[in-house]
């Protein structure tokens, strides 16, 4: 853990924190989001999957205010500080629980999905005529030489904004991605929206609505990179703002234009044949230009997890040494060839079920960190505001019953006279603005957090339901199918 003297200098202009925030939070949300959307939009539609999107990323950056807010209010560094602080030793050995379930269950499902991407290139290299990979060459190798070869190699790095360089490449082979669909989509002219398989403004209800709104409620979460970057903005009430603006041009700007250009061109393409994972269509001809999409996308991939285990790796440090631990690079480097190793281990040796574990894990720890505890530090945050805004009001209370009455004579208190009338009219007026103010203040400081924690559960519901179902049928049909076998015997 780093302590104050390693945090980012403080001479960085806010301008340039402000746009390393903006890339690194933006590699951070997006990661491997972007490839399931397309598969999103086309089952809810282009209206419906825009409004859904729209409310999660409102979700998100709601909680992720708070969250900041509190850490600037509280001077809690970080989220376990933060969730000791608003509910003690119990609620910070949850929060520690939760982090590190969601953050290793994505690396694990990170890796699985580059070795999926792997194998289809090493599949659609085959189909080419004439050439024949090697027979070493698969899914999962590619997987571990892009795990050795690039995340480990990028995750030993110190400080979060380092990573920054690599987030902008990230970024770029996104765009390049959206730019391919929106060519092939223009060129098509939008296939899938013409014979109407993409409805643009209704909603066709079937069995695959949970799976893509459980897709878009994992795409927009960023608290647990959030965090860690905090500590690297500059000092005071400016790296408030500057983290602020940053989360607010991330989810609403970057992400909802990625996201939105992304499932409209990619669903426009493919219509109900689009795939949960936007690589297995066929998105290009030819070995070279087959090769090069599907290695950048391989890297991007790789670049896409290195915050999600920079996240993973204070979480541990953290839960290990404490925060007070000086830094050094013997712990870095052992804590992230743990964090990598495992994740890696566990994808080589069952990668099919890696996926099912992150799905499993990240429905129920999503919804605990990105919703629960933070609007559970709101609420705690809120019930002490009132509190002690309660005791000032006990205070002046006292001031005023001890002040010296008003002489018997004093015009202000003969009802009659014209100054007692404005008196009595501008105190009612004042009475009325001070509970228009509170039942403001109650709505945005306790209602809307309440709503957003319902927001946040019932698309984790919808996750989980997704994740448990193919489980729940494999068990039922294991079942019928002794069931069977005994009935024969």
């Amino acid at each position: 853990m780093e302590n104050d003297a390693d945090a980012w200098p403080q001479q960085d202009s806010h301008r340039r924190a402000y746009f390393s925030a903006c890339v690194t939070l933006t590699l951070g949300v997006l990661g491997s989001s972007v490839l399931p959307i397309p598969f999103a939009i086309s089952k809810t539609g282009v209206l419906v999957g825009c409004l859904t999107m729209l409310l999660v990323a409102w979700a998100n950056d709601a909680t992720s205010c708070m969250l900041i807010r509190a850490a600037a209010a509280t001077s809690k560094p970080t989220y376990e500080a933060l969730a000791e602080w608003a509910g003690g030793k119990p609620l910070k050995v949850f929060t520690q629980i939760s982090l590190l379930l969601l953050l290793w269950g994505t690396l694990c499902g990170g890796l699985a999905l580059i070795s999926d991407v792997g194998h289809i290139l090493v599949v659609r290299l085959s189909a080419v005529e004439g050439y024949t990979p090697p027979l070493w060459l698969n899914g999962r190798t590619c997987m571990t030489a892009v795990a050795l070869l690039v995340l480990y190699p990028l995750c030993l790095q110190r400080r979060m904004r380092e990573l920054e360089t690599a987030a902008t490449a990230g970024v770029v082979l996104v765009v390049a991605l959206i730019a391919l669909l929106a060519a092939q989509a223009i060129k098509q002219d939008f296939p899938a929206i013409q014979d109407g398989q993409l409805p643009l403004w209704s909603l066709e209800v079937d069995g695959h609505l949970p799976e893509a709104f459980a897709v878009v409620g994992y795409a927009f979460y960023m608290q647990p990179m959030m965090m860690p970057l905090l500590r690297e903005m500059p000092d005071g009430s400016a790296g408030v703002m500057v983290m602020q603006r940053a989360v607010h041009t991330t989810l609403y700007g970057v992400a909802l234009t990625v996201y939105f250009t992304m499932g409209l061109f990619g669903a426009s393409l493919f219509g109900q044949h689009t795939h949960g994972n936007i690589m297995v269509n066929e998105l290009i001809t030819g070995r070279v230009a087959t090769a090069a999409l599907y290695g950048c996308m391989l890297l991007y991939l790789a670049l896409g997890m290195t915050t999600t285990q920079f996240a993973l790796r204070q979480s541990l440090d953290l839960m290990v040494v404490g925060e007070d631990a000086q830094f050094t690079w013997l712990r870095q480097v052992v804590m992230t060839s743990i964090t990598v190793g495992s994740s890696l281990a566990v994808a080589l040796a069952v990668p099919d079920k890696a996926e099912k574990i992150y799905a499993v894990v990240g429905a129920s720890a999503v919804c605990a960190v990105c919703y629960i505890i933070p609007v559970y530090i709101q609420l705690h945050m809120y019930r002490i505001h009132k509190q002690r805004q309660k005791m000032v009001q006990e205070v002046d209370a006292g001031v005023v019953l001890s002040a010296p009455l008003l002489q018997e004579h004093n015009t202000l208190q003969e009802p009659g006279s014209t100054c007692y009338n404005r008196l009595n009219s501008n105190v009612k007026n004042h009475t009325t603005l001070c509970r228009l103010h509170s039942l403001l203040e109650v709505t945005h400081e306790a209602v809307l957090p309440v709503i957003i924690l319902l927001v946040g559960v019932g698309f984790s519901i919808a996750a989980l339901y997704v994740a448990l179902a193919p489980l729940l049928s494999q068990q039922r049909g294991g079942q019928q199918n002794r069931a069977s076998l005994a009935g024969q015997l």
